[in-house]
């Protein structure tokens, strides 16, 4: 008769002092990684596996509302909510090609970094807040050059957010034929495109 083996539990493996806020954040993290983990099925944890990054497995987890269960969900019922939102900004990255740092947007655009955040600064850029940083979707940049039209699109959604901008240029649009506005603007359709931006404004978008 086969042995049956517990699953093993994370450790705690970290330099800092155990009695450090980093410290009791990783028990906590961990903690909650465990009871999630035992209550997905294998199908679901590869699901997860598969995002490309590690926030993005994260997300997938804490989206499921029927994994977290009532007891997590009744104490904070925005958790699923903020992990869709998370998962979707994972997929947004990487639909746009993935982001950029500012010394590497200046590297291609022959300028330098202080002149890619006066860009940012006065809304000619692209630039989304990941942590602490800047970083600049790469898909706005083609041939050594800003699109041209990412700049009006990136003023006249200034009020929305660049998150929301970012999903704009992303996301298909039957009134473009199914395809999202980046693709309309590196065909040279920018009017299409502002008469899209105008209309998200004057519904409310912006």
């Amino acid at each position: 008769m086969a042995r049956e083996h517990a699953a093993p539990s994370l450790t705690l493996n970290i330099h800092a002092d155990p009695n450090s806020v980093q410290a009791a954040f990783l028990r906590r993290a961990m903690s909650a990684l465990e009871r999630i983990s035992a209550n997905a099925s294998a199908k679901t944890l590869t699901d997860a596996l598969a995002a490309p990054t590690d926030a993005g497995s994260l997300a997938q987890l804490l989206s499921r509302s029927d994994i977290l269960g009532s007891a997590v969900t009744d104490l904070d019922p925005l958790v699923p909510a903020l992990a869709r939102n998370v998962e979707h900004r994972q997929r947004l990255l990487k639909l746009a090609g993935g982001v950029l740092s500012a010394d590497e947007a200046g590297r291609i655009l022959g300028i330098t970094r202080q002149a890619v955040d006066k860009r940012r600064r006065s809304n000619t850029m692209l630039a989304v807040r990941e942590g602490g940083d800047w970083r600049y979707p790469a898909c706005q940049l083609n041939e050594g050059e800003v699109i041209a039209g990412i700049a009006d699109v990136v003023r006249g959604l200034a009020s929305a957010g660049p998150w929301a901008t970012l999903d704009f240029l992303l996301a298909p649009d039957t009134v473009l034929g199914g395809r999202s506005p980046l693709e309309a603007l590196r065909h040279g359709e920018e009017d299409a495109v502002l008469r899209l931006v105008r209309a998200d404004g004057s519904d409310g978008f912006a």
